[in-house]
């Protein structure tokens, strides 16, 4: 299973948007600090739609904790301050992709202390800062999931039971 974790997320139709995407996919969700709004929000359950009870998600109040327990090999930090596109990041099943807040990303000192986990989605350079969270979850998760051949999705659709449709 892929993990998508999102450090501090400010806007709550992104995090909706991002926890359909997981039960579409069958990845888990991890939401981690001080976050922007009420996990009770009601734009968070409307961009979610009736999905949330198919989302494996998880709520961690403390960034800190939740960074240090991390395994440094499995993790990718998603932002605009990297080089390396994620595409040519290995993303393996049991990964997690960690992207940050809309507004102000990965904080600098988690980019210093994994900058070799760090990538970024390559865009023209014409002024735009940078893509929509939740379309960024989605580009990053989907590469994930055909680097992994789709394995991931084939898993989900053979216990129907973790995915009801």
């Amino acid at each position: 299973m892929l993990t998508v974790t999102l450090l501090e997320p400010q806007i709550p139709p992104n995090t909706g948007n991002i926890a359909r995407l997981c039960a579409a996919t069958g990845a888990r969700l991890e939401i981690v600090g001080k976050i922007g709004f009420e996990l009770t929000d009601r734009y968070l359950k409307r961009a979610g739609l009736d999905y949330w009870k198919y989302v494996n998600w998880e709520y961690f109040p403390d960034i800190e904790t939740y960074m240090s327990s991390m395994d440094r090999s499995r993790i990718h930090l998603l932002t605009t301050k990297a080089d390396r596109p994620y595409a040519d990041q290995p993303l393996k099943n049991g990964d997690y992709l960690i992207f940050g807040s809309e507004t102000k990303g990965i904080d600098k000192k988690y980019l210093d202390c994994y900058n070799d986990r760090c990538c970024t989605i390559p865009m023209a350079d014409n002024g735009v800062r940078s893509l929509n969270l939740s379309s960024s979850a989605a580009i990053v998760l989907y590469e994930a999931l055909r680097q992994n051949n789709w394995q991931p999705l084939r898993n989900q659709q053979q216990e129907p039971e973790n995915n009801p449709r």
